[in-house]
């Protein structure tokens, strides 16, 4: 994967060298029609999923509460405090983008000084 679509993300803007080649050699890729289920509530946390492309919608009950578009992630709170996931994400638009892995959101954190604090920003923001 190039490098540069990884650097769209705010989250993942100011990433070394270093951290972005690995990333772009590991992540995969995701795509899903409108209608599907990218993310389902009481399911485990295992990805961070980076939106490039449509809009998908997050859920609580049933009802949307937020929708997130090309360069935005969903997903960030599950794999941050690595419990069940909390809401369910519906694709509103056919969309597409990459996602990490548990293991590779921990190495950012790791490796990164500033990662986990840009994280928790995000899920600050988002009210959680």
């Amino acid at each position: 994967m190039d490098e540069k679509r990884i650097t769209k993300f705010e989250l993942f803007s100011e990433l070394p060298e270093e951290q972005l080649e690995k990333l772009a050699g590991t992540v995969n890729e995701w795509s899903k029609d409108a209608g599907e289920t990218l993310i389902k509530a009481g399911g485990s946390s295992h990805q961070l999923f980076a939106i490039e492309e449509g809009k998908v919608d997050v859920c609580d009950h049933g009802e949307p509460v937020a929708s997130v578009g090309p360069g935005e992630v969903v997903g960030e709170i599950g794999v941050l405090k690595r419990g069940l996931r909390k809401a369910t994400v519906e694709v509103a638009e056919d969309s597409k983008g990459f996602f990490l892995t548990n293991s590779q959101v921990e190495m950012l954190r790791r490796e990164t000084d500033d990662f986990e604090d840009k994280l928790e920003k995000l899920t600050e923001e988002r009210g959680h």
